[in-house]
């Protein structure tokens, strides 16, 4: 007699295991890792908890979600005509006549794919540890940009917080240059609109929007910010991000070394060598925003879903951390047709 395979666990019996199993394993103090986990469903919340000590008002870090919502700010300029991904990265120490950079274009920093020597790297005296603690701590946008070109674009994909730091530079100088400016822009044209009222991002010594992974916001901040994406970039009848950028950012990126990563989201597919996958087990349509120690925004359109996890990752690892998360997708069914 021929297997079947097992149906999925639905409803609030899977949901309240899912909590269960998101919850149990303890950090420092005795705190849960997950400190917050929260679920919307065809545009209602449906499922929240958050650990003790945590709630609705509680500000989280982003770590590298700060990436997705940099790459919102550049969708938005993208809309207005004010920026164009194919275009040279307006980068002026990389414009001289003989500076191979100057082929860099902004669509290359978002894929990551833009040849140039700021990886993150391994270890506490990698580029990007260097870059938000060390060295470059003070003026992170001079540090990651002043690096040699050393392969051609588009061949290797190598992940880089420093060139998040670039892309968002360039978005603070189309908007003003000063913090102000990148704060007015930011909550003109997203926060505001999507009601983020708890988000705030930071800056360097130089005073730089440190858009490669330090922004703060609620829960119900990153679910706003999710449920853009999950519907095409529209928030009550408004466009916010441009037409197509839904399919830029489920693209990925075209290195042949990855398969996972796109213009500053993830998606869910197989991992080349030496990437993470990022929700094994979960349908194929759901991309992420994802950050250090499991943060996640996940977006699963087949399903009209979207999953918020925050908090930390303190003697766990990625496949435990993971499997709550694939357990509360699997308790709501796929629509009827996919979107």
């Amino acid at each position: 007699m021929a297997c079947r395979r097992a149906r999925p666990r639905r409803g609030p019996a899977a949901l309240e295991q899912a909590y269960e199993h998101a919850f149990r394993t303890l950090g420092r103090a005795g705190v849960p890792n997950t400190r917050a986990l929260l679920a919307v469903h065809r545009g209602r919340i449906v499922a929240e908890r958050y650990a003790d000590g945590f709630d609705a008002q509680t500000r989280f870090h982003s770590w590298s979600m700060a990436k997705s919502v940099t790459q919102a700010l550049v969708g938005i300029l993208v809309r207005q005509g004010r920026l164009e991904v194919g275009a040279p990265a307006p980068v002026p120490e990389w414009h001289g006549a003989d500076d191979p950079r100057r082929v860099v274009t902004l669509n290359h920093l978002l894929h990551m794919t833009s040849g140039l020597e700021n990886a993150d790297g391994q270890g506490g005296e990698g580029f990007g540890v260097q870059m938000l603690f060390g060295d470059g701590a003070a003026d992170q946008v001079a540090f990651a940009s002043d690096v040699a070109l050393t392969r051609e674009p588009d061949t290797h994909w190598a992940y880089s917080t420093a060139t998040s730091n670039i892309v968002a530079w360039i978005v603070q100088q189309e908007v003003g240059g000063t913090p102000e400016a990148l704060l007015g822009f930011l909550h003109r044209e997203l926060l505001d609109p999507l009601g983020m009222r708890r988000t705030i991002p930071e800056f360097d010594a130089a005073g730089h929007y440190l858009g490669g992974g330090f922004v703060w916001a609620s829960a119900h901040d990153w679910a706003r910010f999710g449920y853009l994406y999950l519907r095409d970039g529209v928030w009550e009848g408004s466009r916010i991000l441009p037409e197509g950028w839904l399919d830029y950012t489920t693209t990925a990126a075209p290195a042949p070394n990855n398969s996972v990563h796109t213009a500053h989201f993830w998606l869910n597919a197989q991992a080349r060598p030496g990437q993470l996958e990022i929700l094994p087990g979960a349908p194929p349509s759901a991309f992420c925003a994802s950050g250090a120690y499991g943060q996640y925004v996940c977006m699963v359109p087949t399903h009209d879903l979207l999953v918020v996890r925050l908090g930390e990752m303190q003697g766990i690892d990625w496949p435990e951390l993971r499997s709550p998360i694939v357990e509360l997708i699997a308790a709501f069914p796929p629509l009827p047709e996919a979107p």
